[in-house]
Order: structure tokens, then sequence, then C-alpha cells
């Protein structure tokens, strides 16, 4: 279905584009493009960079407010 859809958008981009005289419908046509292709490279980005980045250990964590020294929580009036 994704596949028709833009294949559908894409008729409907070129009919806008070459020949209607509308110059709102093309500027949003081809903005709509462009929002596309940024999401594309941005999702390209992001999946060939993730998982590279590994650390050699876990990062320490001490607990400071355990259950015998809990937080102390001023009640309201």
């Amino acid at each position: 279905m994704c596949l028709v859809a833009i294949f559908g958008y894409a008729i409907f981009s070129g009919w806008a584009v070459f020949y209607s005289s509308d110059a709102a419908l093309r500027g949003d046509v081809i903005g709509t493009w462009k929002s596309f292709a940024v999401l594309a490279f941005g999702f390209w980005l992001g999946s060939s960079s993730g998982g590279k980045s590994k650390d050699d250990a876990p990062t320490p964590v001490t607990v400071t407010n355990t259950l015998a020294e809990p937080v102390p929580v001023e009640s309201a009036p």
C-alpha cells in the first residue's frame, strides 16, 4: 500500500508541477518531496550509524537514596 500511495502521489505531483497553473500547489508539492528527501536522508544516516558506538563497560551507578535513607519531602499545607 505504501508503494501505491507513493506512486499515486508521484502521478499527482507530475500533473501539479507540469500541467497545473497554480503556483501555490506547485510549491506545496515540491516542498513535500523535499521533506520526503530530508526524512529519507535522516533515516539513512541514523540507521547506518546505529550500533557503532560501543562502550567497553557499563557506566557505574551509585544509589544515593536507598530505602533506609529516603529523600525527605515536605508536605503541602
